[in-house]
């Protein structure tokens, strides 16, 4: 290895790709064929790498999904990704095996346009966001799995000496039980010792990006990505205003310009910064959590120089005033903290509601309420109650995913487990959850509706493999409006103790509010429902999950099968 990977400065284990935290951006044109090899140099542990975001059409074998699309990567082995790279945007790429994300197992991936028109930016940063574990391990992950927690016998010591800190955001929303200790940008950040007696943070060495030559006014692309296992992440950079222009590699019909922007986890945007005139001093760039204590661990910095030498900035952020409030874009809630002069009155939150995804990219099939979508599951975000017999575990509709032990993928026996193994039609509940294989199945070109639930103490950042989809229903908690804290969930959707869910509106849909909104990554809001749809039109077996990577692990998730029939009609798959 040619260089030290500082990280946080903390000395922990750390998994990496090519030697570097995070791995290597990959930049790729659009519609090229792309071969990538993985080679699992690990000792003991296999592994297998998703590139988040990249629907591989016709090539779901190169989905990366060890046990789903592939046999994981065994040490000493290696496995050649080739698929086609349809979309533009901004990706990325990360392990799918256990805990191993967290530890350093992430990249940026980026596909451009062959031919650029009106070119009006100066050049480009992409920015890996990732919250900092010094205790997540794959012991931990085992421990997670056997005993439903991370330290079953000395959490609450951890807790009370001050090792850990749990995590409650301004809306009363909670997070993975998860150690997080620091949040990095681009693998660099710093630590912060709440115990040290003099210096009460590490000093090693912050990200910059460099933009010393450019132009007044010139315009920088931002391409922002969260990484992490566990936080949402907020973002701004002191005197920008930050234009945003598209998520999850999907432009918008217009633009947004903003003081701050909540990237959830899996989540990916786009923005456009403009070169200050004032060059006397470098500025920070600010990447923070909710937590409503604002706890200092739980801050990163980077910096943006435009200064010949590095001086540390002394740039401020914004003064949000009720007169000139500050505008923060993505809001999983519909006010950001208490209801006090200083605060929620000078910030004003914009949600999903108000973004929309330009026309070139919407089906509008999908969009139209009078279409009977022909596949209509809905999924309650459930957390199963720990026993004697076993340890609780994360669930859709009380169902934790369990993999049947079978010596080839799923994608290529996919009727065969589904027949066999798939989960028994039986009322379940919080007493008496199961885990085994979660599936739902949909023919070719099927409209395929999912309306999504969360009654959970946490948000859910839900990814979909293999296809984009649409949202076009939101509906968010009911908040407290002097606190800011959630006081009830959304009253439109009913859930009774078996997760059976319907709305509580005669016509049918909750809200009817039109969103026009094209993901693959979303958060969930505790308390908030989401109707999202798609078009079963790319064979395969296709993961949908919650991006939490605790909660995954701990069974937060559903295979997709697309057109059974059809998926090794692909000169890429053969059985």
């Amino acid at each position: 290895m040619s260089e030290i990977i500082t990280a946080d400065g903390y000395p922990k284990l750390v998994y990496v790709f090519n030697d570097s935290l995070p791995g290597p951006v990959l930049h790729v044109y659009q519609n090229q064929t792309v071969r990538i090899r993985i080679h699992n140099d690990f000792p003991t542990e296999s592994l297998s790498v998703h590139f988040h975001g990249i629907r591989q059409v016709n090539t779901p074998e190169s989905d990366g999904v060890g046990r789903i699309t592939q046999l994981s990567i065994l040490s000493g082995s290696s496995f050649q990704h080739e698929f086609v790279a349809l979309d533009t945007g901004t990706f990325w790429y990360h392990s799918h095996v256990q805990s191993q994300t967290a530890m350093g197992l992430l990249g940026g991936f980026i596909v451009h346009p062959r031919k650029v028109t009106n070119q009006e930016e100066e050049g480009e940063f992409v920015l890996v966001l990732n919250d900092w574990q010094h205790f997540y391990t794959s012991e931990q992950h085992h421990l997670l799995i056997e005993s439903g927690q991370f330290y079953p016998n000395s959490l609450e010591s951890l807790k009370t000496s001050g090792t850990i800190d749990f995590f409650e955001a301004v809306d009363g929303s909670r997070a993975a039980e998860a150690l997080v200790t620091s949040i990095l940008i681009n693998g660099r950040g710093q630590y912060f010792d709440p115990h040290a007696e003099n210096d009460r943070s590490s000093t090693t060495p912050l990200e910059y990006l460099r933009v010393v030559s450019a132009p007044s006014n010139g315009i920088y692309r931002l391409r922002l990505i969260n990484g992490g296992s566990v936080f949402s992440l907020k973002f701004s950079i002191d005197g920008h205003p930050l234009k945003v222009i598209s998520s999850d590699g999907v432009p918008f019909a217009e633009s947004m310009i903003v003081d701050q922007l909540i990237i959830g986890l899996g989540e990916r945007y786009d923005v456009l910064i403009t070169a200050t005139t004032n060059r006397a001093i470098n500025y920070w760039i600010r990447v923070d959590t909710m937590d409503k204590n604002n706890n200092p661990r739980w801050h990163a910095r980077a910096i943006l120089q435009y200064t010949t030498n590095t001086i540390m900035p002394t740039s401020k952020p914004r003064e949000c005033t009720t007169n000139q409030p500050c505008l923060i874009l993505n809001c999983p809630f519909t006010q950001y903290g208490p209801n006090i002069a200083d605060n929620a009155m000078s910030l004003i939150c914009l949600t999903p509601l108000n973004l929309t995804t330009h026309a070139d990219h919407l089906d509008r099939d999908l969009l139209d309420e009078t279409m009977i979508p022909e596949v209509r599951k809905t999924l309650q975000l459930t957390i199963v109650k720990r026993t004697n017999k076993r340890a609780g575990f994360e669930s859709f509709n009380y169902i934790g995913m369990k993999y049947p032990s079978i010596d080839k993928p799923v994608l290529y026996n996919a009727r065969h487990v589904r027949e066999n193994y798939a989960c028994p039609n039986r009322l379940l509940g919080y007493d008496t959850g199961e885990q085994c294989y979660h599936t739902i199945v949909a023919q070719y070109n099927d409209i395929v509706e999912l309306i999504l639930i969360n009654h959970d103490d946490d948000q859910h950042p839900l990814h979909l493999h293999g296809s984009y989809f649409h949202i076009v229903e939101l509906g968010l908690a009911q908040l407290n409006s002097t606190t800011g804290q959630i006081k009830a969930d959304n009253p439109n959707v009913y859930c009774n103790e078996h997760a059976q869910c319907s709305c509580t509106k005669a016509n049918g849909a909750c809200e009817k509010n039109n969103m026009r909104l094209v993901k693959d990554t979303v958060q969930l809001p505790k308390g908030g429902y989401m109707r999202v749809r798609f078009r079963a039109t790319n064979p395969g077996v296709w993961l949908f999950h919650c991006h939490t990577e605790p909660h995954l692990d701990r069974g937060m998730s559903i295979n997709i099968h697309v057109a059974e029939d059809q998926i090794f009609q692909s000169k890429k798959v053969k059985q």
